[in-house]
């Protein structure tokens, strides 16, 4: 049968519904399936004539839509008493992937052995990420994560499972404010923007970016770039939906008209 319309178009819903990769990350591997299909071609292996009409494909930047968690949300997590192990162990995956800014595949595979002391009460968490091979260290002053990471280490749970837990848990913690977002159509086979409680659009990489934005302008832009893991300005501002350029245009602006009320 090989890798047909059909086939490609289940496997577009398994990465973009099931596992909710970003429209970016999930083009991009539709297009790593293509090369290797081609590749394939080459070495004189048989492939469904539709391998030539896969295409990658990217979310423009002008229809990015970004959505975090901001601290008072996330003390509605905190003030939650959940029965539900499951939904427990969760909700203490969340709190720790707000404090410490990773990518889900370096937050899920998190160790106790990871976790060292530091001054005053507090811990760092020694990460060599996934994607990138970076070696980072976080550091962590808020009590409730330290407690779950030092007292009550979460147990291991699948991304996939995780982020549809994840809603559930923010569903109980009443985090469902309207906004505007872009939601996959499983009979249209693509993405398209409406109006959905808060709850039902976060997901597990949305933890990463709650970290950037709710520190940047607090915390300097280098020391948030060497958490996250970001190795160039523009894409750790494009990443919060962030314009430095539009910003100090704006700021300059403002101030040469305070010179000229002055």
């Amino acid at each position: 049968m090989g890798l047909d319309r059909e086939q490609v178009n289940l496997f577009k819903h398994w990465l973009l519904i099931d596992q909710e990769y970003s429209q970016n990350h999930a083009g991009r591997l539709i297009g790593t399936l293509k090369t290797l299909c081609l590749d394939a071609q080459k070495n004189d292996l048989k492939t469904h004539s539709y391998v030539n009409f896969i295409s990658g494909f990217a979310q423009k930047t002008g229809q990015k839509i970004i959505h975090t968690l901001n601290f008072e949300e996330l003390h509605k997590v905190t003030q939650l008493q959940l029965e539900n192990p499951t939904l427990a162990n969760v909700q203490k995956w969340l709190i720790v992937g707000f404090w410490i800014g990773q990518r889900v595949s370096d937050l899920l595979t998190l160790k106790p052995e990871q976790i060292r002391p530091a001054k005053n009460g507090r811990i760092y968490v020694d990460i060599l990420q996934q994607k990138t091979q970076k070696r980072v260290t976080v550091g962590i002053i808020n009590p409730i994560a330290i407690k779950i990471l030092i007292h009550d280490f979460p147990k291991k749970i699948a991304s996939c499972k995780f982020n549809k837990h994840l809603k559930e848990v923010l569903r109980l913690a009443e985090i469902n404010e309207p906004v505007t977002a872009f939601r996959y159509n499983g009979k249209l086979k693509r993405k398209e923007q409406g109006v959905f409680p808060k709850y039902a659009i976060i997901t597990s990489h949305d933890l990463r970016r709650s970290f950037a934005t709710n520190f940047f302008g607090k915390i300097p832009t280098s020391i948030l770039m060497n958490m996250t893991g970001h190795s160039r300005e523009t894409t750790f501002m494009s990443y919060i939906g962030k314009d430095q350029n539009r910003d100090r245009y704006a700021d300059e602006f403002m101030q040469g008209m305070s010179a000229m009320e002055m």
